[in-house]
C-alpha cells in the first residue's frame, strides 16, 4: 500500500499533506512539501543541452586552432600537437555522441527497450561468507569522533562514519565480487551492455526494497542524481561527476533503467552502477536540505536501518537489521550482515577504548599497530583464550597515506622546494621508531592496483645532501643562527604540518620535525582536533597535511584529486570542499586524469594511470608515508569468522575486516565464555595467520608462549 501511495506522489509531484517519514518510519509533525523532481527534469535537461553546446563550441575551436598550429609547426612541435589534437577530437566526439542522445533524463515505455540485448546475471561466482553464520546478537564497536551529520551528501557528509551507515551497506545496481572482481547482481538482478558498449540496461530485482520496506523504482536512480546536483545542496564533485560522467538516464517503466556514459569502459556495468534515493524520504527536500536532513538517516538498499531514537548525539549510533531485508536469501548476501544490531559508541581516547575491549564491552579491536600487538594485547583474556588474535593478509589497493603539499601556499609553489621537502621527511625513521620496523615504506600514490601501478616509481629517500641542494636551487642559500635555511631576503624555510591530534600522529610528526632540522627546515607541528582538522583541510587552509584517501578496486581514480577544476574557483582562490587538497592545476595532468576517466580499454587505463603517478612524483605533490599488506585484529571468542575455501576468515579484497560484514555473533558461545570467566575455566590461546595467496588455505600458528608474539609487518588503521 505504501509503495503505491509514494508511486502516485512521484507521478503527481504536487504539494501533498502527509506524515514526514524519517529513517525507518518514526513520525514527526505534519508538513506540506514536495520533492520537486518533475519540475527539475526539464530544467536540468535544458541546462545539460546548453552546457554541451558551449562545450562543443569550445572544443571545436580548439580543434581548429590545433589544426592551424600544426600547419606551421616544426617536426618536434608537430609530434606533441598530433597527440593533443587526437585527444581533443576524441573529446569532441564524446560531446557529439551525448548531443545525439537527446535529453539527459528520458522516460520511455518497457516495449521501447532495444531488441537483441544479451542479458547477464553474474550468478556463476562463488558464495561470499560462511553458511554456518548465525543471525542475531549485538555487535559492539567504537568510533573516535561523532559525525557532524548523518546525511549521505552535502556539507560535512564526507566523514569517516558515513561508510558505516551508507557506503559499506548500500547495494547499488550491481556489485563487484570481492574475490574474483567480477560483476555480481545487487539491486539489479541482471544487466546488458549495448552493442556500442556505451549503455548498460538494468532490470531491477522485483524483490528490491529500501530497508524501510518501500519498493524501488527505476526513477529512484534519477532522483538520486537530482538530490545531489540541484541548487539545494553544495556538492561540487558530485555535480561535476554526474554532469560529465553520465550521458543519459532512461527509465523504461518502473522496472527497467539504462545508463549511458560518454564512452565505453572496462567493467562497464560497475561504472554505470549507482544507488537509488527514496522519494518518500526526500519529500521534504528543498533549500533547507542541509538543516532539515542533518540528523535523518536516509533509507537505503542495505540490511541495516537507523531509527531516529537510535541516534544519541555525541554518544552513539545503533543500526538495526531489517529482519525481512529483501536480499537476505540472495546468493551473495545471505551469509553476510548477521548481527541484529550494530552499536557504534563514541570513545575519543583510544586507550580507553582498548580498556573497554579488554573488559568485554567492545567485541573487536584493531591490533595492527606494534604496541597493541606486542604489548597491550599480551593480557590474561588472550592467554586464557577468551580473546582471539588474527593476522589477515589483504589484497587491496593501499591507502595513499603520507604528506600532501598545498601548492597554493607561497613556499610550496616552488617545485624545487617541494622536492627538497620530499627528501627532508624521514619516513623510514618513523617506521623504525613508531612502528618498530613492522611496516614498509609506501612508494607512491597508487600502490596495490596490479597492472595499473607503475612499478618504476619509487619514493624519495631521506637525504640531507639532496634536500639541501634542492633548497639551495629554491633560493634558500643561507643558514640562520637557529640552523634554519633562509633566502637572502630573510625568508625562512618553515612549513606547517597539519595532522589529526589522535593516536600515534603526534609521535610521527615529532620525529619528522626533529629530522627536518638536519636539512635546515623548520617543520611546525599543527595538530588539531579531528573535526577542526578536517574542516581546515577541506577549506585548503593547510601548508602540508598528513592524510590518507580511501582507495577502492578495481581502477585507480585521479580526477577528484588532481583535476584543475577541483583546485580553483573563477576568482583564482582554492576551491573549498573538494578533494584536490594539493590545490594543483596543470594541463598535462588534466589530460592524464581524463585519460583514466574516459578510458575505453584496460591498456588506456594503465597508460594514463602510470602517467598520473609519474606526474605526482615529478611534481612532489605527495610524499609517501607507510603501508602494510595485512591487518591484525583481536576479537572476543563469541565473534566468529568464516572458514571456507573462498572466504577464509574474510574476503581477500578488503581494506579492513569489518567492512565485509561476514562475521557473526554466537550467543551460545558468549554465554559459555562469560560462564567460564566467572568459574576460571580456560580455553586454548588462539593466534592465527591467514594468507590465502601464500598458502591457499588458512594457516595457524597455534598457541604461543607469553612474551613471544607473532612477528608481523604492516598497518591497517582507518582513513582520515
Amino acid at each position: 500500500m505504501f509503495a503505491r501511495v509514494y508511486h502516485l506522489l512521484r507521478l503527481l509531484a504536487l504539494p501533498v499533506m502527509l506524515l514526514g517519514l524519517h529513517s525507518c518510519g518514526d513520525e514527526s509533525e505534519v508538513v506540506e512539501r514536495r520533492l520537486g523532481f518533475k519540475a527539475f527534469v526539464p530544467k536540468y535537461n535544458a541546462y545539460i543541452k546548453s552546457w554541451l553546446a558551449g562545450e562543443h563550441a569550445r572544443v571545436h575551436k580548439q580543434v581548429v586552432g590545433l589544426q592551424e598550429e600544426m600547419a606551421t609547426a616544426d617536426d618536434e612541435s608537430r609530434h606533441h600537437l598530433v597527440s593533443t589534437l587526437e585527444e581533443t577530437k576524441r573529446e569532441l566526439a564524446r560531446i557529439e555522441y551525448r548531443q545525439s542522445l537527446g535529453d539527459y533524463f528520458a522516460f520511455k515505455k518497457p516495449e521501447e527497450m532495444p531488441d537483441g540485448l544479451r542479458w547477464e546475471d553474474g550468478m556463476d561466482q562463488p558464495e561470499i561468507g560462511d553458511p554456518r553464520a548465525i543471525k542475531g546478537g549485538v555487535f559492539r564497536y567504537f568510533i573516535s569522533q561523532f559525525p557532524a551529520t548523518v546525511r549521505p551528501f552535502g556539507k560535512e557528509s564526507n566523514n569517516s562514519f558515513r561508510s558505516r551507515i551508507y557506503d559499506e551497506l548500500e547495494l547499488g545496481l550491481v556489485g563487484l565480487h570481492p574475490t574474483t572482481s567480477q560483476v555480481i547482481p545487487a539491486v539489479a538482478r541482471r544487466w546488458a551492455v549495448s552493442a556500442d558498449g556505451r549503455s548498460v540496461y538494468f532490470e531491477i530485482d522485483p524483490d528490491a526494497r529500501y530497508n524501510d520496506g518501500y519498493a524501488i523504482s527505476a526513477e529512484d536512480f534519477m532522483i538520486a542524481v537530482y538530490v545531489r546536483v540541484s541548487d539545494h545542496v553544495s556538492a561540487p564533485y558530485q555535480k561535476q561527476y554526474f554532469r560529465e560522467q553520465f550521458a543519459q538516464m532512461v527509465s523504461y517503466g518502473d522496472r527497467y533503467l539504462s545508463i549511458s556514459l560518454p564512452e565505453s569502459k572496462p567493467l562497464m556495468p560497475i561504472h554505470a552502477s549507482i544507488s537509488p534515493a527514496a522519494p518518500h524520504f526526500y519529500v521534504d527536500y528543498g533549500a533547507d536540505y542541509v538543516d532539515r536532513y542533518q540528523w535523518k538517516v536516509a533509507p537505503h538498499t542495505g540490511a541495516y536501518y537507523v531509527n531516529d531514537k537510535d541516534i544519541v548525539k555525541g554518544v552513539s549510533v545503533t543500526l538495526t537489521r531489517a529482519k525481512d531485508w529483501w536480499a537476505k536469501d540472495k546468493k551473495y548476501y545471505r551469509h553476510r550482515f548477521n548481527p541484529d544490531k550494530l552499536v557504534y559508541t563514541t570513545i575519543r581516547d583510544e586507550s580507553k577504548a582498548f580498556e573497554l575491549f579488554r573488559a568485554g564491552q567492545l567485541d573487536v579491536f584493531g591490533l595492527t599497530r606494534p604496541n597493541y600487538w606486542y604489548e597491550k594485547s599480551e593480557i590474561k583474556p588472550v592467554f586464557d583464550g577468551y580473546i582471539e588474535r588474527y593476522k589477515f593478509y589483504t589484497q587491496y589497493p593501499r591507502v595513499p597515506r603520507g604528506a600532501y603539499l598545498n601548492t597554493h601556499r607561497p613556499i610550496l609553489k616552488d617545485l624545487k622546494a617541494r622536492q627538497g621537502i620530499a627528501h627532508a621527511l624521514h619516513w623510514q625513521k618513523v617506521i623504525d621508531v613508531v612502528f618498530r620496523g613492522d611496516y614498509s615504506r609506501l612508494q607512491q600514490f597508487s600502490e596495490g592496483y596490479g597492472e595499473f601501478t607503475n612499478p618504476d616509481i619509487k619514493a624519495r629517500e631521506f637525504s640531507v645532501s639532496k634536500a639541501r641542494a634542492l633548497f639551495a636551487e629554491a633560493g634558500y642559500t643561507e643558514e640562520g643562527p637557529d640552523g634554519v635555511l633562509r633566502k637572502p631576503t630573510g625568508e625562512r624555510l618553515a612549513v606547517n604540518m597539519s595532522y589529526a591530534n589522535v593516536a600515534y600522529y603526534p609521535k610521527v610528526v615529532a620525529i619528522l620535525k626533529e629530522e627536518a632540522k638536519k636539512v635546515g627546515m623548520e617543520l611546525r607541528a599543527d595538530g588539531r582536533e579531528p573535526t577542526v582538522f578536517y574542516k581546515t583541510v577541506m577549506n585548503k587552509e593547510h601548508d602540508m597535511v598528513i592524510w590518507g584517501w580511501g582507495a577502492t578496486p578495481p581502477f585507480p581514480r585521479y580526477y577528484q584529486f588532481f583535476f584543475s577544476k577541483t583546485a580553483y574557483n573563477a576568482q583564482g582562490e582554492p576551491r573549498p570542499q573538494t578533494n584536490n587538497i594539493n590545490s594543483y592545476a596543470d594541463d598535462a595532468m588534466d589530460r592524464y586524469c581524463k585519460g583514466v576517466r574516459y578510458a575505453r580499454t584496460v591498456a588506456e587505463v594503465r597508460k594514463n594511470a602510470w602517467a598520473v603517478q609519474q606526474k605526482i612524483r615529478d611534481e612532489a605533490l605527495f610524499s609517501p608515508g607507510w603501508v602494510s599488506d595485512f591487518v591484525r585484529i583481536g576479537a572476543w571468542r563469541w565473534v566468529r569468522w568464516p572458514d571456507t575455501k573462498q572466504t577464509p576468515f574474510n574476503v581477500p579484497i578488503i581494506y579492513e575486516p569489518l567492512e565485509s560484514y561476514v562475521l557473526w555473533i554466537d550467543e551460545d558461545m558468549k554465554k559459555q565464555t562469560e560462564s567460564a570467566m566467572r568459574s576460571g575455566e580456560k580455553f586454548p590461546e588462539v593466534q592465527k595467520v591467514i594468507d590465502i595467496y601464500k598458502d591457499g588455505i588458512p594457516s595457524s600458528e597455534g598457541e604461543s608462549e607469553r612474551g613471544h608474539p607473532l612477528n608481523t609487518d604492516g598497518e591497517g588503521v582507518s582513513d582520515e
